[in-house]
């Protein structure tokens, strides 16, 4: 007789011949050290704009990058991978990086069978929709994100911020000689009337203008979360739309992407304030079974304790970094794993319903 145990192992045996290879999911929990930067911005107010500000539950205000900045930057180092990467698929509107991805190119959609072919169709035909997920508006679905990012919020106590002047000069326009002056002054009397408002309206824009620029240096906690069991799942049925190779593949890829996200960080005015990256500790976090792995901010001081504790009740992986080349050997590492597929669930080849 088979008992309990050994019909749960001979179920979910098929979906990898070394199960300490499969990971269900992934977490970077950090205090990243970055300098001189302005990665993200509440926006501009005449010619002042202001840094991001985020209150925290007591109240004290800080400093902060949003989630929607990281994540933008994860899928643009993503698209960026599959672009230049043979037997990678990007729908048409992700090919030139829109911001609706699917819903770009619906009419492709409209032809589905039903709600759970068209998921199906959206994830098989572009890696950023299956990655970073989406909305199509008809026929309605919805992706959530494989991919997630929280607030980069900077530790109370520990970072600066400061706002410096500048000044936009018209070059070309003050640096005319007297005499050239004069040569215009007397073309100009023989313009007409509309003529020469043109070129007082000329000047007046080419004048100095001031702007004011912030400037933000610190230590900031850094929570992100990755999902590999997700990747190719179709949670309309819930069967996988791809099967074990494409889904492996897109694995790696955001992982070189994450790789990418920390060791350049390409948000805004990175034109004149790019990051001094000073250094980066923290701790990663991997379930190898359908076990969430747990998440604690790194804003605590003893977070890390405290995650090492939690991750050896739960069975969960854990390894600890202390600058940023450590932290791209354990990303290395993990390549040579697989995303974990539910033993339940299995490869679709239309829009039929998973078998239990």
């Amino acid at each position: 007789m088979i008992n309990g145990r050994e019909l749960q192992n001979s179920t979910q045996a098929p979906q990898s011949q070394n199960t300490s290879l499969n990971v269900f999911e992934i977490a970077i929990l950090a205090r990243v050290k970055w300098n001189l930067h302005s990665l993200n911005n509440e926006g501009t107010i005449g010619n002042v704009t202001e840094p991001r500000t985020v209150v925290l539950w007591d109240g004290t205000r800080t400093d902060g990058v949003s989630g929607e900045m990281m994540k933008h930057i994860h899928a643009y180092w993503t698209w960026l991978q599959a672009k230049q990467a043979e037997k990678v698929s990007l729908c048409s509107g992700c090919q030139s990086f829109q911001p609706q991805r699917a819903d770009a190119d619906y009419k492709e959609l409209k032809n589905a069978k039903d709600n759970a072919d068209a998921m199906k169709k959206a994830i098989e035909r572009c890696i950023l929709c299956d990655l970073h997920g989406f909305l199509v508006q008809r026929p309605t679905i919805h992706r959530q994100s494989v991919v997630e990012f929280g607030w980069i919020v900077g530790v109370p106590g520990k970072f600066n911020r400061d706002i410096h002047v500048h000044a936009r000069h018209a070059a070309a326009e003050r640096g005319i000689s007297a005499e050239a002056e004069g040569e215009k002054e007397e073309v100009s009397e023989e313009q007409t009337q509309e003529q020469t408002a043109e070129k007082a309206e000329r000047t007046k824009v080419a004048a100095q203008m001031l702007y004011h620029r912030p400037t933000r240096s610190g230590v900031y906690a850094l929570v992100t979360l990755f999902q590999p069991w997700r990747i190719g799942l179709n949670e309309v049925n819930y069967t996988y739309a791809l099967d074990s190779n494409e889904r492996t593949s897109r694995y790696k890829l955001a992982l070189s992407a994450y790789e990418w996200t920390i060791k350049r960080p390409d948000g805004a005015m990175i034109t004149t304030r790019l990051p001094h990256i000073e250094g980066i500790e923290g701790i990663v976090l991997i379930s190898r079974q359908a076990t969430p792995v747990p998440m604690l901010s790194p804003l605590r001081e003893d977070y890390l304790e405290k995650l090492k504790t939690l991750a050896e009740k739960q069975g969960v992986e854990f390894k600890e970094f202390n600058d940023l080349d450590e932290l791209v050997d354990i990303l290395s590492d993990l390549q040579k794993s697989v995303p974990f597929q539910m033993p339940s669930l299995h490869t679709s080849s239309g829009g039929e319903s998973a078998s239990a």
